[in-house]
C-alpha cells in the first residue's frame, strides 16, 4: 500500500499479462455523482498513460479526501504515485 493525503493506492501481482484497474470513490467523501464520476475519469486516463510500465498488476486506487484540488495537483499526486508503485513492483 502506498499513500499520500489524497489517495491510497492498494496494488498486488497477479498471473495475468495485463494490468488492472479498481476505483473508490465514496459516496460519504463525495455526495455529488458528477464529483465520484469526474475523480473516477482522471483516474482511469492517469491509469492508461502510465500503463504501459505496469504488466501483471492488479491496482486499487481510493480517493481519501474531498478538499478541491485542481487538476494538476491530482496528476502530480497520482504519477507520483503510480510510479512509486513501479518501483515497489520492480524490487519485488
Amino acid at each position: 500500500m502506498i499513500s499520500d493525503n489524497y489517495f491510497k493506492i492498494f496494488f498486488v501481482p497477479n498471473n495475468l499479462q495485463l494490468a488492472r484497474l479498481g476505483i473508490v470513490a465514496a459516496k460519504r467523501l463525495m455526495p455529488r455523482a458528477v464529483d465520484r464520476n469526474l475523480a473516477k475519469r482522471e483516474i482511469r486516463q492517469l491509469f492508461r498513460v502510465h500503463k504501459i510500465k505496469f504488466v501483471a498488476i492488479d491496482i486499487v486506487v481510493m480517493v481519501r479526501k474531498t478538499e478541491p484540488l485542481d487538476k494538476a495537483a491530482k496528476t502530480n499526486s497520482l504519477s507520483k504515485l503510480f510510479s512509486r508503485v513501479v518501483t515497489r513492483c520492480a524490487e519485488s
